[in-house]
């Protein structure tokens, strides 16, 4: 099950947009700048990646960095969405085994 990491710099802060799935699309917003802000959709659960990824890639990098992340499958099982949340958690260790930078 694919999912996808890219970004993009805004000055020196980071963009960082986490999605796949069936239909990739907006669920949660994670902002942290030493302090984690996020704004999740209702009924949504990609919370779980976004602040995951944005504390840690801030960890690495040490600069303000913001999360978007939406991964969706129709009716998943729980298997399923184990390895679409391992499959985003490769994406993002590749990314700071690259030093924050694809």
């Amino acid at each position: 099950m694919l999912v996808f990491l890219k970004y993009d710099k805004v000055g020196d802060d980071l963009v960082v947009i986490i999605g796949g799935g069936e239909k990739e699309h907006i669920g949660s917003v994670s902002l942290m700048d030493g302090e984690l802000k996020t704004i999740n959709r209702k009924n949504h659960k990609d919370y779980v990646i976004s602040e995951y990824a944005a504390e840690l890639i801030y960890k690495k990098i040490k600069k303000p960095v913001l999360v978007v992340c939406g991964i969706h499958i129709d009716n998943a099982k729980k298997e399923e969405i184990n390895i679409l949340v391992n499959n985003a958690k490769k994406c993002i260790e590749l990314f700071l085994m690259k030093g924050g930078e694809l």
